[in-house]
């Protein structure tokens, strides 16, 4: 029985003339001719429907990429705009920048295929000496952006990526490799507006001893969707990977994870955090898979929310799969109201309401960032999420 011919969207239609002429390109443009793009019936797209936000074509972009803040005014900027890539500052020793093609990358899930699909060039930073100052990835609207890092044996990195958008379609993807005994952190902070697609995916493989640390900050946006997939490789190695949602009106945010343990004595620290209102979508799903060689694993997953108001959706799957036998795993997952006895006390000495409410979600949720080192990135964190709580109680 021959299977019925698929119908392309307006924006899958779109999609196939929008990318570069390049190898990924090619791939990409295969993948939605044959599939479409994800929707509800796939189940790690249930929630998150990229077919039917792009249902209409892609949208215009529009916005700004935002100012570097002061705390980082000491960083080198790799700049990523609609028409290219640009470097802001002076690199030190020890970091390689270079391009290359844009090349297939197989068996990548659809979110990585997009990304690698409409950036016309890769970007490779390869880390030989550890770094002292933080490099910045700055997302203009509607920017396409790969990169792919690499860091050598006892090496360290810190690096804040960043997606602002009022309206657009941004795609971003990195590829990072970790070696022995070296240390990649990274701070994310996504911000859009109802006119704003965001889909980013990072692929990581982490070697013996080595260490992933992730911090990242959701806003939302039309839809927003941040994938992230660790593969612990070597012995010893770790990943802690922290992430906080703050969402209202009509935005969507997706935070999504998998991290493989393949070596034995790995270890995986999961917190998440979201606060939902209105009529606002939060999705967080989170896998930790241990293989039979990954003895003595220690992993911990926990996700919880606060929906503030009758309209808002979030929806949690957390999943451990584990085939070792001689492992530490849990998680955890918690979704619900604000404390009624915590707002009555705070109510009762002369705290009103609003301003109450916008304490208790800030306390509830700005622990996530609690684990950054970088102080300066910890404190405009902070600040960004109390700016939501006073326009959100306002």
């Amino acid at each position: 029985m021959a299977l019925a011919e698929l119908t392309l969207s307006a924006g899958e239609a779109a999609l196939l003339n929008a990318f570069p002429p390049t190898e990924a390109g090619e791939a990409a443009r295969a993948q939605i001719a044959a599939e479409g793009l994800p929707n509800r019936r796939v189940e790690a797209f249930k929630w998150t429907d990229l077919r039917a936000a792009l249902a209409d074509g892609i949208p215009e972009s529009d916005g700004s990429a935002g100012l570097i803040p002061a705390c980082l005014q000491d960083a080198l900027v790799l700049d990523f705009a609609p028409d290219g890539f640009g470097l802001e500052g002076e690199k030190d020793l020890g970091l390689i920048i270079e391009t290359e093609d844009s090349l297939e990358l197989e068996g990548a899930g659809p979110l990585a295929t997009l990304a690698a699909g409409f950036a016309p060039r890769a970007v490779v930073l390869r880390v030989t000496q550890s770094q002292s100052r933080p490099v910045v990835l700055r997302r203009h609207p509607g920017a396409p952006m790969r990169v792919r890092l690499e860091l050598e044996a006892g090496t360290r990195l810190t690096l804040v990526d960043t997606g602002l958008a009022t309206a657009g379609l941004s795609t971003g993807l990195l590829e990072i490799e970790i070696g022995s005994d070296a240390e990649f952190v990274r701070y994310s902070l996504q911000d859009g507006k109802l006119g704003a697609i965001d889909l980013t995916q990072a692929i990581v493989t982490v070697a013996e001893s080595g260490r992933y640390h992730a911090i990242a900050l959701m806003f939302g946006g039309k839809l927003a969707r941040a994938e992230t997939h660790v593969t612990l490789a070597g012995e010893g190695a770790s990943c802690l990977i922290h992430g906080a949602y703050l969402l209202s009106g009509h935005t969507h945010a997706d935070m999504t994870t998998k991290v493989v343990h393949a070596s034995p004595n790995g270890q995986t620290r999961e917190l998440f955090k979201g606060a939902v209102q209105d009529r606002a979508r939060g999705v967080f799903q989170g896998k930790i898979l241990v293989e039979r060689a990954a003895q003595k694993t220690d992993a911990r997953q926990n996700h919880h929310a606060l929906m503030l108001s009758e309209g808002a959706e979030i929806d949690a799957k957390p999943e451990l799969e584990i085939y070792a036998d001689d492992v530490q795993c849990a998680h955890g997952n918690t979704i619900g109201a604000l404390d009624d006895q915590a707002l009555f006390y705070m109510r009762q000495r002369g705290i009103p309401e609003a301003q109450a409410k916008s304490l208790l979600v800030e306390a509830f949720v700005t622990d996530v960032f609690d684990a950054m080192e970088h102080e300066g990135v910890r404190e405009w964190f902070s600040e960004l999420a109390r700016m939501w709580l006073e326009a959100s109680s306002s």
